[in-house]
């Protein structure tokens, strides 16, 4: 039975630090993959998965750059086997190294987390952590048994399932008012639907994006943040 995969995804190891991206500095590694963004919703972290046609291998593109996952060995880089999105297409056939086909198995279904194996070689994705500070947390591809420290599960988050707002925002309300700052109790801070203008300059709110996807949202006219009044 094919697994169910979101069709764009976002990659977070196990240790939960950082989000799957790629090298993108304008040199000869450019596309290596690494966990390097800090941000859920980093337009670098954002993949598509594509199944094949004729079976239920995928292949996997960056949204970014618009290239493939393949499997490439590196010698500037430890002479190992390494995950990049370069590959200008896809490549179906299993006999040939290029083959950019990857077996996605569930690990928790629960908690979206999955294992990625290279099928043409049989050897599973990892997360690794070396002594190089740029190269460490690489998705490294050498292995064909389990990492027994769990760098080889991988969550999967849908994109689609991120809301991703404006920087700047208003909210109306049902009473055709825009959510304003007013002091309405014992001069307290208080946000209330009592605005009939955009304009005014305590409607526009600022977003600001958490790592993990959460935001947190102040009117720009002041310096506090929305809070749950514990009254």
């Amino acid at each position: 039975m094919r697994l169910a995969l979101p069709g764009f995804v976002v990659l977070q190891p196990i240790d939960k630090i950082d989000y799957l991206g790629y090298i993108h500095e304008g040199g000869d590694n450019d596309g290596y993959l690494r966990f390097m963004e800090p941000q859920v919703a980093s337009p670098y972290a954002k993949f598509e998965v594509e199944f094949s046609g004729s079976n239920d291998f995928v292949h996997i593109r960056s949204c970014q750059n618009n290239k493939y996952w393949e499997r490439k060995q590196i010698l500037s880089i430890s002479g190992g086997y390494w995950v990049t999105a370069t590959a200008d297409k896809k490549e179906d056939d299993q006999s040939k190294e290029s083959c950019t086909l990857f077996k996605v198995t569930s690990v928790d279904h629960a908690m979206n987390t999955v294992r990625i194996m290279h099928v043409q070689s049989g050897c599973y994705l990892c997360c690794w952590r070396w002594d190089s500070e740029k190269y460490t947390r690489g998705m490294y591809s050498f292995y064909k048994t389990h990492d027994q420290n769990g760098f080889d599960i991988f969550k999967f988050i849908d994109w689609n399932s991120l809301l991703i707002l404006p920087r700047f925002m208003a909210f109306k309300g049902y009473n055709n008012n825009y959510l304003c700052l007013r002091r309405v109790e014992w001069d307290l801070p208080y946000m209330q639907f009592s605005s009939d203008d955009i304009g005014d300059s305590t409607v526009e709110l600022e977003v600001f994006l958490t790592d993990d996807g959460y935001v947190r949202i102040k009117p720009v006219c002041t310096d506090k943040f929305w809070r749950r009044s514990p009254n």
